[in-house]
């Protein structure tokens, strides 16, 4: 989906601060970044029209929920 940049583990297989300050200075300040919230923001509204009323999501779990009921 190409929503998130990549973190490096250190050697202890955890992701130490300055990696974390590198990551989030890089969705703040950089091309990538900007292209990433960009991205973002467009799949928060097509979240949204998908669950709003006559949206995939919902006509999905309706239907899931139908298909329950016939057993």
């Amino acid at each position: 989906m190409k929503l998130a940049l990549p973190m490096r583990e250190s050697e202890s297989g955890f992701v130490i601060a300055t990696e974390v300050e590198e990551r989030v200075r890089g969705l703040m300040e950089s091309k990538e970044g900007k292209l990433i919230r960009e991205r973002t923001v467009g799949m928060k509204i097509a979240a949204k029209v998908a669950s709003s009323e006559g949206g995939s999501s919902r006509v999905a779990l309706s239907k899931l929920v139908e298909s329950w009921k016939d057993r």
